[in-house]
């Protein structure tokens, strides 16, 4: 929720002066929001987890829930990252997706990965007998099933992240 996003980001801030809060001892402060897009669409179509960041990325303030005042947030960057939508992924706002530099990577093709892996594990494995050596592919070759595995059958919900 909205609420426990802010309340979060609150407990690592202080009280500056008047109504500015910052990291303490002046310095800056740097938050990752790891998959950014879990969070579900309201009745409205909204996030407002998302929302509230977006409303700090936009005027720098977010209310005070109890006071009703606003609190300007100081020296605080933001990270995040996100999985492409499905399997309880939402798109996110294009309001928040403007405000934010966006670098997209494109998952390595299952061949890649094998080349990848293999060349890591022949190397690893090279100060070995030959029934060691030997057994580079096989153990590549599994671990990416086990990971094929796993990725299609523990897809994250916005109730269960990771």
């Amino acid at each position: 929720s909205s609420g426990k996003t802010q309340e979060i980001i609150e407990s690592k801030i202080e009280k500056r002066i008047k109504n500015k809060y910052g990291p303490p001892g002046n310095k800056r402060m740097l938050t990752f929001i790891d998959d950014l897009n879990m969070p579900r669409k309201d009745t409205f179509g909204s996030q407002p987890p998302l929302e509230l960041l977006r409303q700090w990325v936009d005027y720098g303030c977010w209310y005070d829930r109890q006071k009703q005042t606003l609190r300007y947030i100081m020296d605080l960057h933001l990270v995040n990252a996100m999985g492409p939508p499905g399997g309880g992924r939402a798109v996110i706002s294009e309001r928040l997706q403007s405000a934010c530099n966006n670098i997209c990577f494109v998952n390595p093709s299952e061949t890649q990965v094998k080349r990848i892996f293999l060349t890591l594990a022949s190397n690893k494995l090279g100060d070995f007998v030959e029934d060691i050596k030997a057994l580079s592919e096989p153990l590549t070759l599994t671990t990416i099933k086990v990971y094929n595995e796993v990725q299609d059958n523990f897809l994250p919900t916005p109730s269960k992240c990771h």
